[in-house]
């Protein structure tokens, strides 16, 4: 046995995912959280350094510092990365990441997925999707001794995604926003648990699956609105919005009107991805870490006081 702490980095610790992925990984007495955060930001992490973190400042988006991101690597076990944006980040950005891992021997690195079954997609169902898959196949190509593993939790059950993004609750207007007959099987799982199902994989000392999948709860929209209205004391009117093929040529026009506006079109790809069926998850793997414990959508609905 040893005292000595393993050491995690985590990129993206600014971000609702990415600090969920801090808390839950300071709450592991066996870890040191090392952040890699962009100098403007480092305020940003105060609270997170006050508990123990340790902050290294780094642009990941600098060139020619590939041997820095290195030595900010050195002796650890495992890198995450909790970013947000498109190729540049996902795929240039994550290659650069992921490169620097294997010449610092880290033994993993979880890629910023963090979503539905993006396998289960079609090139073009989403671009964020699209660019996922991409930096898989960068990552498969040249692999080396770094485990890669690609961590998929569904549809983020959180007031800002499944309660909002998606488009697909109006809760001001007590409305349920249907397009389909709502009988397709989704996974939802909030911030805070895949948080804790990251940190779980990044401190494992077996061999994770190369895609991890895990689910706070498994149900189909028409139980999602079912387990709103009770957890609530709410009911919803659901609004009949037309067929998936009416829902792909909505979205196919709003593409072709505002191509540079994906607030126009993105939320409906994740709402087609996430209820029409394409984005459901085959190999949920909760039961490998019993520790942690899902928030059902009663929960979180009770939590947040829907």
């Amino acid at each position: 046995m040893t005292d000595k702490k393993k050491i995690v980095v985590l990129a993206g610790a600014t971000g609702a995912l990415g600090s969920d992925i801090a808390q839950a990984l300071l709450e592991k007495p066996n870890v040191q959280l090392r952040l890699l955060v962009r100098p403007e930001s480092v305020g940003k992490l105060a609270t997170l350094k006050q508990r123990g973190a340790e902050i290294v400042e780094f642009d990941l988006q600098q060139e020619g510092n590939d041997q820095q991101l290195v030595d900010g690597l050195n002796g650890a076990f495992s890198l995450i990365s909790a970013l947000n944006g498109g190729k540049e980040i996902i795929v240039d950005t994550q290659a650069k990441m992921l490169n620097a891992a294997r010449a610092a021997h880290v033994r993993r690195f979880i890629p910023s997925d963090f979503s539905y079954n993006i396998f289960g997609l079609d090139e073009g169902d989403n671009p964020n999707s699209d660019d996922r898959r991409a930096f898989a196949k960068v990552a498969d190509a040249g692999r080396g001794d770094v485990e890669v593993v690609h961590i998929l939790n569904g549809a983020f059950l959180d007031k800002r995604i499944v309660f909002g993004f998606l488009g697909a609750f109006d809760l001001q207007q007590h409305e349920a926003l249907l397009w389909g007959d709502g009988d397709a099987v989704t996974d939802v799982t909030t911030y805070r648990d895949t948080g804790r199902y990251a940190a779980e994989v990044a401190v494992d000392d077996a061999q994770v699956p190369a895609v991890f999948e895990v689910a706070g709860e498994v149900l189909t929209f028409n139980q999602l609105v079912k387990a709103y209205e009770e957890a609530s004391g709410k009911s919803l009117t659901i609004v009949n919005k037309g067929s998936y093929a009416d829902l792909d040529r909505e979205i196919e026009a709003r593409l072709k009107a505002e191509p540079g506006n994906f607030y126009a079109w993105l939320p409906l790809m994740y709402y087609r991805g996430s209820f029409g069926g394409k984005g459901k998850l085959h190999a949920i793997a909760n039961d490998r870490y019993p520790s942690v414990k899902p928030e059902t959508v009663q929960d979180y609905v009770r939590r947040e006081k829907l």
